[in-house]
């Protein structure tokens, strides 16, 4: 019975979900707000959304230099299943992640061992405070279409 009831949640979250795709987009953050805040509060056992820093705590980042060739980056990538944040002096300068290894690195047979990561991350990626809720997180990725 309880099978039944979490794969109808899920089903009503799918469609409400569908629904946003339809929406405009001040409608869009309105309605994730709506359907996530519960859900969330839900799994949380009714506690207020967290925030990154304190779901993120004591998971290692992968963190790079410029000058990192891909073959290291490409390794730290692969053993840690996560993109690589570039940065210098302690400033976030790139982010390369899966699948800018595959369409700027492999796909155009760039050298690994000789290719910093510089010449391929994404410059300037987007970012928020360790302090931002993961529910306004998702509201910001869904916002600016990195969902």
């Amino acid at each position: 019975r309880a099978q039944e009831k979490k794969g109808s949640a899920t089903e009503d979250a799918m469609m409400q979900v569908a629904s946003l795709q339809n929406a405009g987009d001040s409608n869009q953050a309105a309605a994730l707000q709506a359907l996530l805040g519960p859900l969330l509060a839900q799994a949380l056992g009714g506690k207020s959304s967290p925030t990154l820093r304190s779901v993120l705590a004591g998971k290692p980042s992968t963190v790079v230099g410029p000058n990192s060739n891909l073959q290291t980056v490409g390794l730290m990538m692969a053993e840690a299943r996560k993109a690589a944040l570039v940065v210098d002096n302690n400033e976030l300068v790139g982010i390369f992640g899966f699948k800018d290894m595959m369409n700027r690195a492999i796909a155009k047979e760039l050298p690994l061992d000789s290719t910093c990561v510089t010449d391929v991350m994404t410059h300037n990626p987007e970012s928020v405070s360790p302090e931002t809720t993961v529910l306004e997180a998702l509201q910001i990725m869904h916002e600016n279409k990195f969902l």
